[in-house]
């Protein structure tokens, strides 16, 4: 059957338009983020960038001691410090299982709960950078957006 009414170019046409407004959007939120992270400074215009991210509901940094270095939080209710101490304990711990499997340095932990994510990454050879988030978090663009800011991170240490 032919397409003689143009319909089926018309759907291709407004897939390929959304599609570019999806990514052009996605493109703004990110500038967005580092935007902010570049204006504030220090670690805690990092985390407040990265607080900004839908989904997400504490960020910190934490030393490989288990004592937080800094954190945002939104709300109440979350212990900071026992949340970083667990975090640097467990980056630590599976670290050494990758050594003993010979799987070379740990790049992330990803854990997903009922409730939401928890994502443990490496701030230089001293810190961790954690983040906890709720369910409507992207758990790419986590991972993603911890990548690009956990050396800004690790500079700033």
């Amino acid at each position: 059957m032919r397409d003689t009414d143009g319909s089926a170019e018309a759907r291709k046409h407004g897939k390929a338009a959304s599609s570019n407004l999806e990514s052009s959007r996605r493109r703004e939120i990110e500038e967005d983020v580092m935007q902010t992270i570049d204006a504030a400074g220090g670690l805690r215009g990092i985390l407040d960038g990265l607080m900004k991210i839908d989904g997400i509901t504490a960020a910190m940094v934490v030393g490989r001691d288990g004592f937080i270095i800094e954190s945002a939080t939104h709300g109440e209710g979350m212990e900071s410090d026992t949340v970083g101490a667990i975090a640097a304990s467990s980056f630590g711990s599976f670290g050494q299982m990758g050594g003993e499997l010979r799987l070379g340095a740990l790049d992330s932990i990803l854990l997903e709960y009922e409730m939401g994510p928890v994502a443990v990454s490496p701030a230089g050879p001293d810190a961790v950078l954690a983040v906890v988030a709720d369910q409507r978090a992207n758990l790419g663009r986590l991972r993603i957006e911890m990548r690009k800011i956990r050396t800004a991170v690790a500079n700033q240490l």
